[in-house]
């Protein structure tokens, strides 16, 4: 069940674009298994699923039904050197825009003992030839390795004829696996080191002494790796029925998420590489020796880092009733309330203080926080007339942390004819900041872009002192935050509220042909967000405060960030602060389309065309409350673009035991986010062909992107992929595809 307007007025938050109901199945019986797997044509990112499905007992025979499944599906991992289109971020012979200034091999306060050839193909000279830029997208998994365990069991009794208690657990499991390129840090190197580069200035460094501060990409502890393990739980005890003139639905249960963040390899424990520097081994500029290597081995940190849990527990009920018989149909009320207790929690091991530089996670960051939730809604559907139906509903939400709000929404539905419907709606929604956006901790991250210091290399030229590698065309660390974090209450944060409006129709001039076109204009407010890191550097008079330089900070906050180790010889920016607070207002506006047309079956079969589609007219956003609205419908603002057009097309078949479907996944181009440079559309086909030729049996084999399209290019920095954008696109190429099913009964 798709609702495509606003729903807050019914589902609360999260609701303000419209709510997806998934209905499971009730009563089931028999045994189904399952099996499917995707093969690209080209090397990695295989992926197999396998299922099983069984339900025994009948609710009207038996009174009962027991359902249990269990899915699994495993994710091989794909890497950027296995496209053409991902396997560096250099691109139309720009080398700076999509490599980082930290290199291996590395340089000691700007000077570069390896240029001028640097180390390639990863470490290439810039193009004036005075620093080394590292290609780190050929490190990268575009795709990571995934897997995940699904299961679910759910009882029913049947307590009378008009009564069923139900309870279900749901458990999911995820783990990943991501690599990324070796870590880039800053160490103190001394002048007595064996490796010391002739030529390199030697300044006195605060605490350490006589030498330089080295900047260099760890390459020989390998890549980053890092994995990421997910569980989900829900228990439910339910009861529906009827009961004294009503139909009734009351719940109760609990669900907990709990995910643990792990490092596995590439991650150094800083204290060991800084404190073999200074006992003269490890080589930022070349090959290690054994005893370098083993530094880098005794470096390596395997541990837990993260835990973070949350937990809700809930009680809901409903009830609706047909309450009043009016002269075109009975008026039918829904009444329903809910409780909420919800809970979060975060939890930094120890072992964060010596990977600071590397994870930027306080291990004194540790929160929690927790509120509750009280709501009542109704809902009345009145016929006006005969063919006139107009909705009422209205839903009054509590939280203990920020407030309450309350949202209305009024819907109408009209059709004069068979073949004429029109429909409109008005509505009032919310989205309530969740408790990791109030409670979230401090933690220090890299900017997505790279970036020229504003004061230490404007124009791209590192003033005296300073050294490029630190100071120009580098991804800088920004401080992440909730307002809780820095001592503000959790009503800092206050919800975003929507305003949504729609009106459209549905013609069906004869049976095979039907045309919906739904016109819809959403206002929004207070948005929940970071200030983008584009905007503060896009301005840094304007946002001049939100830079925060190692001489700002206290010496034992220097410590912990590596770049400050270039303080006092020159003043950079530790990071740029980012936390979570309202900004300004969203505002868009688009119109849905869909058509069908379904031909008379003939000798040849039954062929359809379905097309769902999207076309936003505008989509406009300030980046903080009063400001100048950012346009960004058809071209890249910020951090992402907005498709102008995008659709799904569908030509199917139906013949016998044969049917098949060839779909048509389209995205319009777009302005990048460098405005010279245009990104194209992209538009893949998908066929399959279906089987049921023998009883209870499915075989279904197809085609992914059966013309092999490879993703637009565009220049894009948000992103760790260079070349091509991974949020709208799918890396694997042609992929085939097979998916065979069996029912026991």
């Amino acid at each position: 069940e798709v609702l495509r307007d606003g729903a807050s007025a019914i589902y609360g938050t999260d609701a303000i674009g419209g709510v997806v109901n998934f209905i499971l199945r009730r009563d089931y019986t028999g045994i189904e298994v399952a099996a499917e797997t995707q093969v690209p044509e080209k090397s990695g990112g295989k992926e197999y699923r396998f299922s099983v499905l069984g339900g025994y007992g009948s609710l009207n025979k038996d009174r009962f039904n027991v359902l249990a499944s269990l899915d699994y599906r495993k994710q091989d991992v794909l890497e950027a050197v296995q496209r053409d289109f991902s396997k560096t971020g250099i691109l139309g012979g720009d080398v700076v825009s999509g490599t980082s200034g930290t290199s291996f091999p590395g340089d000691l306060g700007g000077f570069e003992p390896s240029l001028p050839n640097c180390n390639p193909p990863k470490s290439i000279p810039n193009p004036a030839g005075t620093s080394c830029r590292y290609d780190f997208v050929s490190d990268i998994d575009i795709i990571p390795e995934n897997e995940q365990l699904t299961g679910l069991i759910r009882g029913q009794f049947k307590l009378n004829p008009d009564n069923v208690l139900l309870g279900e657990y749901l458990r999911a499991e995820t783990n990943t696996l991501q690599r990324v390129a070796p870590t880039p840090n800053n160490y103190f190197m001394p002048a007595t080191h064996p490796r010391f580069p002739a030529g390199a200035t030697v300044i006195n460094v605060p605490t350490f002494g006589s030498g330089g501060i080295v900047n260099f990409r760890q390459v020989p502890g390998g890549k980053r790796t890092s994995e990421s393990e997910g569980t989900y739980e829900r228990m439910l005890v339910e009861l529906q029925g009827f009961a004294s003139g009503w139909d009734y639905r009351a719940a109760v249960g609990k669900a907990k998420t709990k995910n643990k963040e792990f490092v596995r390899r590439g991650y150094m424990n800083s204290d060991v590489i800084q404190q073999g520097l200074i006992n003269g081994l490890v080589n930022p500029f070349g090959d290690q020796s054994a005893a370098d290597a083993a530094v880098f081995d005794a470096a390596q940190v395997d541990a837990n880092t993260v835990t973070a849990t949350g937990d809700v527990k809930f009680v809901d009920a409903r009830v609706t009733k047909d309450i009043w018989q009016l002269p075109a149909g009975p008026l039918a009320m829904a009444l329903g309330g809910e409780y909420r207790e919800e809970k979060y929690d975060f939890i930094a091991t120890d072992i964060n203080a010596v990977l600071v530089n590397s994870l930027g996670i306080d291990p004194d960051s540790d929160v929690s926080g927790k509120r509750d939730v009280t709501a009542f809604f109704t809902e009345f559907s009145i016929p006006i007339l005969k063919n006139l139906d107009m909705t009422l509903a209205g839903r009054y939400d509590k939280y203990s942390d920020f407030g309450n709000t309350t949202n209305p929404k009024v819907s109408l539905r009209y059709q004069p004819t068979q073949q004429v419907l029109v429909r409109g709606s008005f509505n009032k929604g919310f989205r309530a900041p969740t408790l990791y956006e109030i409670f979230q901790p401090f933690s220090l991250t890299f900017t997505s872009d790279n970036y020229d210091d504003p004061l230490l290399c404007p124009g791209g030229v590192a003033v005296p002192g300073a050294s490029a590698g630190v100071v120009c065309g580098q991804q800088v660390r920004q401080r992440n935050s909730g307002p809780a974090s820095v001592g503000l209450g959790a009503s800092a944060l206050q919800p975003e509220k929507s305003k949504t409006y729609t009106f459209g129709f549905v013609l069906e001039p004869m049976r095979m042909v039907s045309v919906g076109v739904d016109f819809w204009w959403i206002k929004l407010s207070n948005q929940i967000s970071a200030l983008q890191e584009q905007a503060i550097f896009g301005d840094p008079t304007k946002y001049a405060g939100r830079f925060v330089r190692c001489g700002q900070l206290s010496a034992a906050e220097r410590g912990n960030i590596d770049t400050c180790l270039n303080f006092p010889a020159f003043d950079p920016i530790a990071y740029i602060d980012t936390p979570n607070e309202n900004l300004g207002k969203l505002n868009t506006n688009g119109v849905d389309l869909s058509a069908t047309l379904r031909f008379p079956s003939g000798p040849y079969g039954t062929f359809g065309l379905n097309l769902d589609g999207t076309y936003i007219d505008k989509f406009e956003y300030q980046r903080e409350i009063g400001g100048e609205f950012i346009q960004n419908a058809g071209r890249y603002a910020d951090t992402a673009p907005v498709f102008r057009w995008q659709h799904v097309l569908t030509a199917t078949w139906r013949m016998g035991p044969w049917s098949a479907a060839l779909a048509n996944r389209y995205k319009s181009g777009y302005t990048d986010q460098d405005p010279q440079f245009d990104v194209g559309s992209y538009s893949t086909f998908d066929a399959a062909v279906t089987w049921t030729g023998v009883r209870n049996l499915t075989l279904t084999a197809g085609i992914k992107n059966l013309l092999d399209e490879d993703p637009p290019q565009t220049v894009q920095l948000t992103t760790f992929q260079r070349g091509y954008d991974p949020r709208f696109t799918d890396p694997r190429g042609r992929t085939f595809w097979a998916r065979v099913s069996y029912k026991f009964f």
